[in-house]
């Protein structure tokens, strides 16, 4: 009779493990910089970057942001990043809203350093040179 019993429990936590539906996803982050200065690190709500180069990146990625399975509006991140200027150390922080998306752009979480210290999000299936990508670089 235990036997029976926990074969019917096993089946029972099976059963709602398959009902279980994870709410986030885990996804690369990378960095494009589109300033004259080396972004040295950055940071998405505490997920650590990488270096970038002057008017580089977008080719290297690390693991990983949690970011929803499904966007929700007035969804929004913490960016910090530190230049590497002529101060030391000065780090610099904005809160940026997620732009809308999809389950099947789920894909890498990119972030994007404009000159005039804005910064942009975006979480996408697509590379930054696609023709239907949102945020082309500067001229």
């Amino acid at each position: 009779m235990v036997f029976k019993s926990s074969i019917s429990l096993l089946l029972l936590m099976c059963s709602l493990t398959a009902c279980y539906e994870k709410k986030s996803a885990s996804v690369e982050l990378s960095g494009l910089n589109y300033t004259n200065t080396w972004i040295t690190e950055f940071y998405v709500d505490g997920y650590a970057g990488h270096g970038i180069s002057p008017n580089g990146g977008g080719g290297k990625y690390v693991c990983c942001v949690n970011v929803p399975r499904k966007w929700h509006k007035g969804m929004k991140v913490t960016i910090r990043w530190l230049k590497d200027d002529l101060v030391p150390n000065l780090w610099k922080e904005q809160v940026v809203e997620v732009p809308e998306y999809t389950a099947e752009d789920i894909g890498t979480f990119a972030v994007h350093f404009y000159p005039d210290d804005s910064v942009k999000v975006l979480i996408t299936s697509i590379i930054e040179g696609h023709p239907n990508y949102p945020y082309p670089r500067p001229n």
